[in-house]
């Protein structure tokens, strides 16, 4: 009851086109969600990414080895999904997050079941960015795929220690080390042995493949990730 007295005064919008969300059951308009810029085949099968080969299964950047084992981004990093993505996390645009958390779960369900994933872990953010902005997007986002795949979220796991620069400003090189020991690890549960770390872009994987590798030093067998978006920086 208290969810439709809220939907009647703040009525869903579409993140696409921002207009008020007709159909019922739906948090993305149906004609925007068949504009999104979903990831299509041939991609990288480590970091998900579009490749433009199919004669090699990996990304330039994943033929070396990485620390997760998995990741799959939902649409590829385009302008327009850029501006969502700025709206959601400078604009307080956060209930976008959940049209495309269950976009996510619908399209790698498979996924996660294959992988025996224990739970879910969001990317943190550094307590004073939080603050400052009221909410971390990737607490949400796991939220909500907790919710549509029916796994645990521990939000505690993980915590960003370092406070570092916005990655979106820096080029590729600094952002490979911007990261360094940024993150760390407490009250990790010893029964988790494959967790699912999501974050809303995956673009050079710095920031995924730090919290994997601090993940596996505390004992976690294998690291999978999600994203909303994937995508190069220029």
């Amino acid at each position: 009851m208290l969810k439709k007295i809220v939907d009647i005064i703040y009525p869903r919008r579409c993140p696409v086109c921002e207009e008020i969300v007709n159909e019922k059951g739906h948090l993305i308009c149906k004609a925007c969600i068949k504009k999104l810029p979903f990831v299509k085949d041939p991609y990288c099968i480590k970091c998900g990414k579009e490749i433009i080969s199919e004669d090699s299964a990996y990304c330039d950047e994943c033929k070396s080895d990485r620390e997760f084992e998995a990741g799959r981004g939902l649409c590829n990093y385009t302008d327009e999904m850029k501006h969502i993505v700025l709206k959601i996390k400078y604009d307080n645009k956060r209930e976008y997050i959940e049209g495309f958390a269950k976009l996510m779960a619908i399209r790698y369900e498979k996924f996660i079941k294959v992988s025996n994933i224990d739970c879910i872990i969001p990317v943190p953010l550094h307590s004073s960015r939080k603050r400052m902005r009221g909410f971390n997007q990737s607490d949400i986002l796991a939220k909500y795929l907790s919710k549509y795949l029916d796994l645990p979220v521990f939000f505690d796991c993980l915590c960003r220690v370092k406070k570092t620069k916005d990655q979106k400003g820096l080029n590729r090189t600094e952002r490979l080390h911007n990261l360094d020991n940024a993150f760390t690890v407490k009250k990790m549960r010893k029964s988790l042995k494959n967790v699912l770390v999501v974050d809303d872009v995956y673009t050079t994987g710095t920031t995924i493949e730090k919290c994997a590798k601090v993940l596996k030093d505390s004992g976690i067998n294998k690291i999978y990730f999600l994203t909303i978006c994937t995508g190069s920086i220029s």
